[in-house]
């Protein structure tokens, strides 16, 4: 497992704002941002219980995941994308930070806001925390 990354109060408004941009501008439906061990440090979207076990849920997907791309000559994760009947879940790792956003995407939705602009945000957050 690893070390939950510590961010300082001063730094959550602005990590805040960052995510919340992201939401609307992406048109998701949710945005979870959490640490590989699954602990939130910030949620948009709304259920928290089912906040907390997709998070869970997705921190495991994360660390199976990491032993996949070992198993096939230590590759790196880039993304994962689960598609499901009506919504889309995309995980995405900010790996320096031992991090992970969980995006919820309404099929419907063109949702290539977030691949056209992924880095641009990733090092946004990057420079907050």
């Amino acid at each position: 497992m690893t070390t939950p990354t510590k961010i300082n109060k001063d730094d959550i408004s602005e990590l805040i704002l960052i995510l919340d941009e992201l939401k609307v501008k992406g048109k998701f439906k949710g945005i979870i941002f959490a640490n590989r061990n699954g602990e939130i440090i910030y949620e948009n979207i709304g259920n928290k219980a089912d906040c907390k076990k997709l998070t869970s849920m997705c921190a495991s997907v994360f660390e199976s995941a990491v032993g996949l791309g070992e198993t096939m000559g230590n590759q790196t994760i880039v993304k994962i994308i689960a598609e499901l009947e009506k919504t889309s879940i995309l995980m995405v790792e900010i790996k320096e930070k031992k991090v992970f956003l969980i995006f919820i995407i309404d099929n419907q939705v063109d949702s290539s806001f977030i691949f056209n602009h992924m880095e641009d945000y990733i090092q946004k957050i990057s420079m907050v925390i």
